[in-house]
């Protein structure tokens, strides 16, 4: 039994649920009729084939066990009693979903519906529009009869810039007499209001009427515009270094994260005369590692060149091998042809033998070719190993040049800083100092083993770092050439298999 109230409907019967069953039942009832339905009940319904999908009127409380329905077009779930939305996740094919007449509060869970376009959410308990971001192919939103109270909360549809048709009636909103020009002002892209078409007039209208407002939002937009090319720009640039393995090796990335495991880094900085050996060590330091960034990123360049080489030598090794199997297949043909036009001249048991002949030596010339082919791309794969491996052998021996460099530095700053901070140690144990040390200074200067402890734990601290980065890039380059020349030595054993394969499978059926 079913009483509706406030535009929903209540049951007093237990919550249906989306078992098993009942989709068979939905899919049988709802496909194809007469003997296309017969035969398609008899071979059994595979779910991924399914384009469409009613489950209205079914008193359903919780959305579950959809992920089946992978290439799912169309969904309906309209009048039931669900109260969350979830369990849609895998339909990223889904383009239409109906999820009006129920008891949604929140919207949620649809973000992964990349594809949709057409969206009811009508007749619900819906107080705001939220969390759906991840529609950026929306162009029909039906969203009224809710509880949508803020005219504001419009603006987060700006953000939709292919949406055209929209449905807000019957929401609190719309009793606000800036409605509708409000909407119109907010949503450029929008053609349909409420079932109304957007008159132009109307639309200057609703310009000017919140001309001040569109201005300043034009320019908040802009600025947020520039500030995600920015942020696109700084993860492109990021994916490159990393692909080249000198990612954390730009600017003073790399000096800065050394110092951060350094806890007494900033003490030692309030020593006099130290502030001016750090900054000269700072840039000698950035220097050489702008220079392995700068061999990293020609490398690169140089690798993915290498990789084109492969392939275009592939293509062509492939292709002319094909042009010479395409012949021999084309002449036997045509041999083929011209026996079937001597059989009222030749005896049937001769044509028999002379074309089983024919076969065997297409076979045999077939297999010579792919054997050679296979020589080929072998030589073409060696050739390309031989290569890849001696560009990342030499990538690899500036690494270790470049880091014994970083080494040295750091060997000869803390030589320096020790022998400058034991000076200045002296004189703050005879009080002969010119300045106050700070306190935080001065727990490292009661005597000389507890300064040269801390300059020497900071200064493995350093070194350790520079370890860490030498091994993290070479190890990264070391697996990837690894897993490249293993991909493509698998990728010729598979093809080289499923030729010869077909070849005796095409041979067996000819010789029949």
């Amino acid at each position: 039994i079913a009483v509706r109230s406030m535009s929903h409907l209540y049951y007093t019967v237990e919550p249906g649920v989306i078992s098993e069953a009942l989709l068979h039942q939905c899919v049988q009832e709802q496909g194809p009729e007469g003997e296309a339905g017969r035969i398609a009940r008899s071979e059994g319904i595979d779910f991924r084939e399914v384009n469409t999908l009613r489950l209205d009127f079914k008193n359903i409380l919780r959305i579950e066990h959809l992920w089946q329905f992978r290439n799912l077009r169309r969904l309906q779930l309209d009048n039931n009693i669900i109260e969350c939305i979830n369990g849609l996740d895998q339909l990223v094919n889904l383009e239409w979903l109906d999820l009006s007449f129920n008891n949604i509060e929140d919207i949620s869970g649809l973000n992964a519906l990349v594809n949709l376009r057409d969206l009811s959410l009508a007749h619900n308990r819906i107080a705001k529009i939220q969390n759906l971001e991840g529609l950026t192919k929306l162009q029909t939103l039906s969203i009224a009869g809710n509880v949508i109270n803020e005219l504001e909360n419009i603006s987060y549809l700006r953000q939709f810039t292919q949406l055209q048709c929209l449905v807000l009636r019957e929401n609190p909103l719309a009793e606000d007499k800036r409605y509708p020009h409000y909407v119109i002002a907010y949503i450029p892209s929008l053609i349909y209001l409420d079932f109304c078409l957007v008159q132009e007039d109307s639309r200057q209208t609703a310009l000017a009427m919140f001309q001040d407002m569109m201005e300043e939002l034009a320019l908040v937009e802009r600025e947020q515009a520039r500030k995600r090319l920015e942020l696109t720009a700084a993860q492109q640039k990021g994916k490159t270094l990393k692909e080249a393995y000198v990612d954390g090796l730009a600017g003073m990335a790399l000096f800065d994260a050394m110092f951060e495991e350094d806890k007494d880094a900033q003490c030692f900085r309030l020593m006099p005369e130290i502030p001016v050996l750090l900054d000269s060590y700072a840039t000698k330091f950035e220097m050489v590692c702008e220079e392995l960034k700068d061999i990293g990123l020609r490398d690169l360049q140089r690798r993915s060149e290498e990789r084109v080489v492969l392939y275009a030598s592939h293509e062509e090794t492939c292709t002319a091998n094909q042009k010479v199997s395409v012949r021999k297949v084309q002449e036997f043909e045509e041999m083929k042809q011209k026996l079937k036009g001597s059989e009222s001249s030749t005896p049937s048991h001769e044509i028999i033998k002379q074309l089983k002949d024919a076969i065997d030596r297409l076979y045999h010339k077939l297999m010579q070719l792919e054997m050679l082919l296979v020589e080929q791309i072998e030589e073409v794969a060696k050739d390309f190993e031989r290569n890849y491996s001696e560009l990342v052998s030499t990538f690899l021996e500036n690494v270790q040049a470049h880091m014994t460099r970083l080494r040295d530095l750091e060997n000869a700053h803390h030589e320096t800083v020790l022998e400058k901070a034991q000076m200045i140690l002296e004189k703050f144990i005879k009080n002969q100092l010119d300045i106050e040390l700070p306190d935080e200074l001065r727990v490292l200067m009661v005597d000389k083993d507890t300064l040269v402890g801390a300059l020497n734990a900071a200064h493995d601290c350093h070194l350790l770092a520079i370890d860490n980065k030498e091994d993290s890039i070479v190890s990264r380059a070391k697996k990837d050439r690894d897993s490249l020349i293993e991909s493509i030595q698998n990728s010729e054993l598979k093809h080289n298999k499923q030729k010869i394969l077909k070849l005796n499978s095409t041979w067996s059926n000819e010789g029949r």
